[in-house]
């Protein structure tokens, strides 16, 4: 996919069906902002 990237309609439709695509998330709550999945963290900011 590096090579011949899909359309951003495309992408966006491949992430929703397979949201393990997505490797980096971000999350901004308050004050807090986390890079990345650890679950541990992200339940403490819940």
């Amino acid at each position: 996919m590096k090579v011949n990237p899909p359309a951003r309609e495309e992408a966006l439709r491949l992430m929703a069906a397979y949201p393990n695509l997505i490797r980096r998330p971000l999350l901004v709550e308050g004050g807090n902002v986390l890079i990345g999945f650890k679950a541990e963290e992200w339940s403490e900011i819940k």
